[in-house]
Order: C-alpha cells, then sequence, then structure tokens
C-alpha cells in the first residue's frame, strides 16, 4: 500500500488506495469532493483520519468544522 505524508503530523501514513488521477481537475474530482465531505463521523477533527489525508491529496476544498494545517499546529 502507498504511503502519504500526513501534512498536520508530517510523519508517513499507509493510505488504502493510490489514485494515479488523484488532484487534477475534473468530474471525478468534484465528484469524490462532493462524496467525501457528506461523510458521517469526527474525520473533520482528527489529523489521521483517512478520509481527511485523501482529501488533501485530491486538493479538495475545505468543509465547515473541518481541521486546517495552521489550526493543527497551534495546539
Amino acid at each position: 500500500m502507498p504511503k502519504v505524508r500526513n501534512p498536520y503530523t508530517g510523519k508517513m501514513q499507509t493510505v488504502s488506495m493510490a489514485v494515479p488521477y488523484a488532484g487534477r481537475a475534473g468530474k471525478k474530482r468534484d465528484s469524490y469532493c462532493a462524496r467525501t465531505a457528506k461523510i458521517k463521523g469526527n474525520w473533520k477533527r482528527n489529523p489521521k483520519s483517512k478520509n481527511l489525508i485523501q482529501r488533501r491529496r485530491w486538493r479538495c476544498p475545505y468543509v465547515f468544522g473541518e481541521l486546517k494545517i495552521s489550526e493543527y499546529r497551534k495546539r
């Protein structure tokens, strides 16, 4: 499985899906970002959440309540 650097902690983390077209503009990115923004749970405030890490990798826009890098480093 591929590893991705977590922008919040700086550590490498194993991620379950490697997508070669992640982050490119288009319909796939728009639908992925819309779909993952609706996922319930505490992934928005958890810096080790795979959903949050993948959303950063896909360059999805922030959703209300999502942890930002600047907020994490202030703790």
